[in-house]
Formats: structure tokens, sequence, C-alpha cells
């Protein structure tokens, strides 16, 4: 199986989204989150990976989702670094012949990036989350 059609399944807000497994550093705890006066209110602040701090990013913050602070941390390598994600928890990772669909006009605002595309998930329409266009 092709890494490019490999992709993995989490839930942020009782919904769930893909992404694509290539990116993926590791999954994880999220433990000893160290506040940083320099980030934005989108970061919940930095850890400590491989012996460097990466800044925590709360995707429920990005979308304005309600909800106690996630309990899995996504370590994700993006076009600006590496970054940790919270999201509520990882489903699975998805081995599937689709290639991503891309989004139809006017269903989702365009100028917002945190989307790159559509993939279907057993019975169900999923986003795949462009981890570059959720840091700000």
């Amino acid at each position: 199986m092709d890494d490019r059609t490999r992709f993995l399944i989490l839930s942020l807000g009782g919904e769930s989204y893909a992404l694509p497994i290539t990116r993926l550093l590791e999954i994880m705890v999220p433990r000893d989150i160290q506040k940083d006066a320099n980030l934005t209110a989108m970061f919940e602040g930095k850890i400590e990976f491989r012996g460097k701090l990466i800044p925590v990013l709360n995707i429920k913050k990005i979308f304005q989702l309600p909800g106690a602070l996630g309990a899995t941390l996504l370590v994700v390598k993006s076009v600006k670094g590496t970054v940790g994600l919270l999201v509520d928890a990882v489903a699975e990772i998805m081995d599937t012949e689709q290639k991503p669909l891309p989004l139809p006009k006017g269903v989702i605002n365009p100028t917002l990036q945190y989307y790159s595309g559509a993939l279907r998930y057993k019975e169900n329409i999923v986003l795949l989350l462009n981890e570059d266009g959720l840091l700000p």
C-alpha cells in the first residue's frame, strides 16, 4: 500500500477527520505542556519532543468547538516545522485506494485553509485536515 493512500482517522468534537499518515511523527498522551506567552491563544503551550520544544496547537480553538482539552497529541511535520496537534482520540489508520476529492465550491469558505479535501470513511465523508493551513 502506498503511503499516499494511508490516512489517520481522528476524532474532534464528535466528528471524524483525516490526516495524511506521511505527516505523522508520533501519537502520544499530552504531558507537561509548558505555557508560553509568546504563542497566540490557539496554542496551549510547548512540549519537549526528542530534545526540542515544539508548539502545541489546540484545534478545538481554531474550529471554535466546546469541550475539554484533547486527550491525544499528534506530533506532525508541517512546512513550518514540527508541531503538536491536540485531538480527542485516534480511531484508526485507513488504507484506501481512493484519492482525496477536492472540496465542492460553496460548501466550505474557500478562504479557510484548514482542509485539503474529503474522503469517504465507512459510510461518511470526512474532511482531510491541512496541517500546514492550521498554523497561523
